[in-house]
């Protein structure tokens, strides 16, 4: 069960065959950021392709009341986007942050799409990973729906225990859509 913190093999092969593109472009032009960096925060107008090569970086959403909410974890090799403020609504746009010191690639999403267009490998790799993207997101969303916060743990203890030991554990309450108060009895009980 995909829970958002395995990182599967699509993202990978899709910077595979993004980098001799973006190398031709004078485009592939690591960025190495610290943990408790912001590759972009919550209303930034950038809708670039972020190609992460190291590290770990959380997508967050930040409500009206100022609480933060885990939309996903990007770990170690993966392929995420900015959402342009403009495209979204209140309280739509998130941020991403390096929750581990990380290399990232930024790529300008207009290069990515006609590169896309123009070669049926990376068309490949990117509808692999487009797939992939979308059978994460109905796993987590199913997950959100019908499991307790406590049968979610027990399956990211299950299928990620090394993604799990990375993060704060803030942080895994947030993703789980708990409280820390709450999350704490939950490992208590599971423990």
């Amino acid at each position: 069960m995909n829970l958002g913190l395995e990182t599967g093999s699509a993202a990978p092969s899709l910077i595979d065959a993004l980098r001799p593109r973006a190398e031709a472009a004078r485009l592939w032009s690591p960025r190495d950021l610290p943990k408790g960096a912001a590759v972009f925060a919550p209303g930034d107008e950038t809708a670039d392709v972020f190609l992460l090569l190291s590290g770990l970086v959380k997508l967050v959403y930040i409500t009206q009341g100022g609480d933060a909410w885990i939309k996903s974890f990007i770990l170690d090799r993966g392929v995420f986007s900015g959402r342009g403020a403009s495209d979204a609504g209140p309280g739509e746009s998130y941020g991403a942050d390096c929750l581990e010191p990380c290399q990232i690639i930024r790529l300008p999403r207009p290069f990515v799409m006609e590169a896309v267009a123009g070669d049926a490998g990376l068309r490949a790799a990117y509808d692999d990973f487009a797939a992939w993207v979308l059978a994460r997101k109905q796993a987590r969303e199913a997950a959100l729906l019908v499991q307790t916060p406590e049968a979610r743990y027990r399956a990211l203890r299950a299928n990620a225990p090394a993604a799990l030991a990375r993060l704060p554990q803030g942080d895994v309450a947030r993703f789980l859509g708990v409280t820390p108060v709450a999350f704490s009895r939950i490992k208590r009980r599971v423990a």
